[in-house]
C-alpha cells in the first residue's frame, strides 16, 4: 500500500509540475528566436567558407572526372560512345564550395534576421493571448511585408493577412522553444519550427499542409491529392564551432493518392531518420555525406493509347544508400554502404513482373567502392566484398505499346555483371591506343569480371580488358556480343 500512495504521489507531481509550466514572455521568444537564428547563419558561413578551400574535394572532383573521361570510351552499353567535341569539355567536377561564405553578407543577413525578429515579429503588441505553455502572436502583413524603414506593400500586406496567421510559442526542454505556425479560423499547423540550444529544425506535416493550401484556395480541392500524409523534417545542428550538420528525415512515412480521369495514382516512401546527412567539420577539414532512402513505390495505370493503358504498373525501389567522407590531404576516397535497400526492386505489370534488379543478394545487399589513382594517373576502381548485380527482363507484354520499342535482348533475358574474387577486386579504364589498334577498355586490375545472360557469359580474368565491338558476331548474343575479352594493349 505504502508503494502504491508513493507511486501515486510522485505521478500527481510529475503532472502537476507539467501542468504548470509557465507560457513563454514575448521577450524571451524574440530573444531565442533572434539569437539562435543569427548564430546559425554566422555558423553555416563560418563553416562553408573554411571548407571551401579543402583541397580533398578537389581531389575527389578531378578524380571522378577523370573517371568519367577514362570510362566514357568504355561501351557498357555495348556500342561504342559518342566522344565529346566540346572544347571547353562534357563533364563537371564536384564543386568544391556549394554554400555561399562571404562574410559580409552573412554578417548582413544575420544582422536583419535579428532586427526582423526581436522588432516586428515577437513583439508584446503581437501577443494575442496564451493558452496552456503557449504564447500565441498575432502576425499581420504589416509585420511581415516591411523591416520597418519603407511603408509595407499593399498588396503583400493583404496576401499576408489572408492567411491569418498566428505563431504558438512554447518552451521546450533544455531552454529550447518550438513555434508553430498556424494558419486559418481552424488555425491549422502545417510547420513547427524548432529551437534548440545548437540546433534548428523545421518540420512539415504534410497532412495540416493540405488543409492549410484548402483555406486558403478552396478552389484548388481538385488539385490537391486525395491523400497527401506524413511529416517531414530539416535540421541544422551545430556540433562545435565550425562544425555543422545539414540533415533531412522522413518522421512519418509520405503518402500521395491523386486520382486523375477515373484512376488512382499512389506514391509514397518508408521512414526515413535521417534520410541525408551532410557533415562539415572545418577543425578536422573533414566533410561527410549519407543518403538512406527507405522503400519506394509508385502505383498507377501504365497509361497511353495502348491496350496496356488501363493495366497497372508499379515501380517499386526498395531503397538506396551510400556514404563518403573527404578530408584534407585525402587522395583515396572510399564510397561505404552502396546499395538498394535490402530487398528485391522491381517493375511489375498487373501483378507480373516485367524487370527485377537485386544488388549483392548473395552478400549483404551492399558494398563498399574505393576510388583512387594509379601511378599512370588513371583512377582505380575497388570493391568490397564484391559488385554482384543480377536483373531480368520480361519486357515482352510492354511490345503491344509502340512507343515502348523493346529491343530483342530484353524480351526474355537474365543478365548477371559480377565483379568478385581476393579480398577487394579491382578495376581501371585503359585507354586506347592508335598505335596498336587497342580500342579502350576496362582493365580488371584483381578478381575476374563476367557478364552473363541467359545463354552466353563474358569472362575477364585478372589483366585482361573488356572492350566493346561495334558489330556483333553473326549468331553470337545481341548483346554480349558487343563484348569481348582482350589484351590491354
Amino acid at each position: 500500500m505504502k508503494t502504491k500512495l508513493w507511486l501515486s504521489g510522485t505521478l500527481m507531481i510529475a503532472l502537476g509540475g507539467i501542468g504548470c509550466s509557465d507560457a513563454p514572455t514575448a521577450k524571451e521568444v524574440s530573444e531565442t528566436t533572434a539569437g539562435r537564428s543569427s548564430e546559425m547563419i554566422r555558423a553555416a558561413s563560418a563553416s562553408a567558407r573554411a571548407m571551401g578551400e579543402l583541397s580533398a574535394m578537389e581531389s575527389m572532383g578531378s578524380t571522378a572526372t577523370l573517371l568519367q573521361k577514362a570510362f566514357g570510351s568504355v561501351p557498357l552499353t555495348g556500342s561504342p560512345s559518342t566522344p565529346c567535341t566540346d572544347p571547353e569539355g562534357c563533364s563537371s567536377s564536384i564543386p568544391s564550395n556549394p554554400i555561399p561564405s562571404d562574410p559580409t553578407e552573412a554578417e548582413a543577413q544575420a544582422a536583419l534576421v535579428e532586427k526582423y525578429l526581436r522588432e516586428r515579429i515577437f513583439i508584446e503588441a503581437n501577443v494575442e493571448g496564451t493558452e496552456g505553455d503557449s504564447t500565441l502572436f498575432r502576425i499581420t502583413g504589416e509585420d511581415v511585408c516591411t523591416t520597418g524603414e519603407v511603408p509595407a506593400n499593399a498588396d503583400c500586406v493583404k496576401a499576408v493577412d489572408q492567411l491569418e496567421l498566428r505563431i504558438r510559442a512554447t518552451s521546450t526542454d533544455n531552454d529550447g522553444l518550438d513555434l508553430g505556425f498556424q494558419f486559418g479560423p481552424q488555425r491549422d499547423e502545417p510547420l513547427v519550427l524548432s529551437f534548440g540550444e545548437k540546433t534548428m529544425a523545421v518540420v512539415v506535416d504534410l497532412g495540416e499542409a493540405k488543409d492549410a493550401v484548402l483555406f486558403l484556395a478552396p478552389e484548388a480541392v481538385t488539385e490537391l491529392p486525395r491523400v497527401m500524409v506524413g511529416k517531414v523534417e530539416l535540421r541544422l545542428t551545430e556540433n562545435a564551432p565550425q562544425d555543422l550538420t545539414f540533415s533531412t528525415s522522413i518522421l512519418d512515412a509520405l503518402r500521395f493518392e491523386v486520382e486523375e480521369d477515373g484512376a488512382t495514382h499512389v506514391f509514397s516512401t518508408a521512414k526515413a531518420a535521417p534520410l541525408s546527412e551532410l557533415r562539415m567539420d572545418a577543425n578536422a577539414k573533414r566533410l561527410s555525406f549519407g543518403l538512406n532512402l527507405g522503400a519506394t513505390e509508385y502505383k498507377g495505370p501504365y497509361g497511353g493509347d495502348s491496350g496496356l493503358s488501363s493495366q497497372q504498373v508499379v515501380y517499386s525501389l526498395s531503397g538506396m544508400s551510400f556514404e563518403f567522407s573527404a578530408e584534407e590531404g585525402q587522395n583515396d576516397f572510399v564510397v561505404a554502404h552502396v546499395g538498394l535497400g535490402d530487398a528485391q526492386s522491381y517493375m511489375s505489370l498487373d501483378g507480373t513482373k516485367v524487370f527485377t534488379a537485386d544488388l549483392n543478394a548473395l552478400s549483404g545487399r551492399h558494398f563498399d567502392l574505393n576510388l583512387s589513382k594509379g601511378a599512370d594517373g588513371l583512377p582505380l576502381v575497388r570493391v568490397l566484398p564484391e559488385f554482384d548485380l543480377a536483373t531480368k527482363f520480361f519486357l515482352a507484354p510492354l511490345k503491344v505499346d509502340p512507343k515502348a520499342e523493346v529491343p530483342s535482348f530484353y524480351e526474355d533475358q537474365s543478365y548477371r555483371v559480377r565483379l568478385s574474387g581476393g579480398s577487394a577486386p579491382s578495376i581501371r579504364p585503359v585507354d586506347a591506343n592508335t598505335t596498336t589498334g587497342f580500342p579502350g577498355g576496362l582493365q580488371v586490375v584483381s578478381g575476374e569480371l563476367t557478364l552473363q545472360g541467359k545463354d552466353a557469359t563474358v569472362t575477364v580474368p585478372a589483366g585482361k580488358c573488356l572492350v566493346g565491338k561495334e558489330a556483333a558476331a553473326q549468331g553470337s548474343h545481341p548483346l554480349l556480343g558487343h563484348f569481348e575479352t582482350r589484351d590491354c594493349q
